[in-house]
């Protein structure tokens, strides 16, 4: 077992972790430190707790988000996109397809 020594809100925590995923750990903590900075700057000084929930919350609002993201059924406007790029693939298929025939 490893552990880290990780900052968030200017504020360090050590953490025990499986062997290997210390880089993974740092690299998580820094996207929570750098959230925690942005609070800071937009709302002022909060207690570290609050600080925390508060990105906790952000977090939950996230996943919310795409999780009804992912759950959408596909609609016709967003495949559209993907039905344009399949059209002109297609197109570009039979243009090299009928100069290939003799």
């Amino acid at each position: 077992m490893a552990v880290v020594s990780l900052k968030i809100g200017n504020q360090f925590y050590k953490f025990s972790c499986n062997d290997g995923q210390e880089v993974h750990m740092r690299e998580l903590a820094a996207g929570l430190d750098k959230r925690a900075e942005q609070l800071t700057k937009s709302i002022g000084f909060m207690q570290e707790n609050q600080l925390l929930a508060m990105i906790c919350l952000l977090l939950a609002e996230e996943k919310s988000k795409l999780e009804k993201t992912i759950a959408a059924e596909p609609t016709e406007s967003s495949l559209a996109p993907l039905t344009e790029t399949i059209t002109a693939l297609t197109a570009q298929i039979n243009r090299i397809t009928e100069s290939l025939e003799p």
